[in-house]
């Protein structure tokens, strides 16, 4: 644990620091991952939470407002694959989160810059991620932050009864 050294500058607004989550922060990193994900209950989104941070091969990082309250968070994590990418395994951005009050001012971009030291550091030479297709806001982030998108998908289910 600690702080990653990570500093985002802009508009007035300054992050402290990116850093893992304390047990401390644990109200706040679900309060965000229930704004993220709104369809999964808190209790879910708590067992998630647990999962996340017993795995070996994977990782969150909270940014931190002038104040010392988180305000947004990446998970990180390993995949074996991932559409668009040419080498295996690579890091992948399983959740990516600023609060709305701080978007665009650089802090979802330091978020970023640590999920990918992270990766780096474990020998990945690829960084992957994925939003829903209604999700304009996010693919203007990735953009910005220079991931480029390499396709479109939409799902399919049928029920078979029973």
């Amino acid at each position: 644990m600690g702080a990653w050294g990570v500093s985002a500058h802009a508009g007035g607004f300054s992050v402290m620091s990116v850093r893992e989550p304390e047990d401390r922060d644990w109200s706040e990193w679900l309060r965000m991952r229930c704004a993220l994900w709104p369809d999964d209950s808190p209790q879910e989104h708590e067992r998630g939470m647990r999962e996340w941070r017993s795995r070996g091969d994977a990782a969150v990082f909270l940014a931190l407002r002038a104040n010392g309250s988180p305000c947004g968070f990446v998970e990180v994590g390993t995949r074996q694959y991932a559409d668009g990418c040419l080498t295996s395994p690579v890091g992948y951005i399983e959740g990516w989160y600023v609060d709305a009050d701080v978007r665009r001012q650089g802090i979802g971009r330091a978020l970023l810059r640590v999920a990918e030291s992270w990766a780096r550091a474990r020998g990945y030479r690829e960084m992957a991620s994925d939003a829903r297709l209604d999700n304009i806001v996010s693919h203007a982030a990735h953009a910005r932050a220079g991931y480029e998108e390499v396709e479109r998908l939409i799902v399919f289910r049928k029920s078979l009864g029973g």
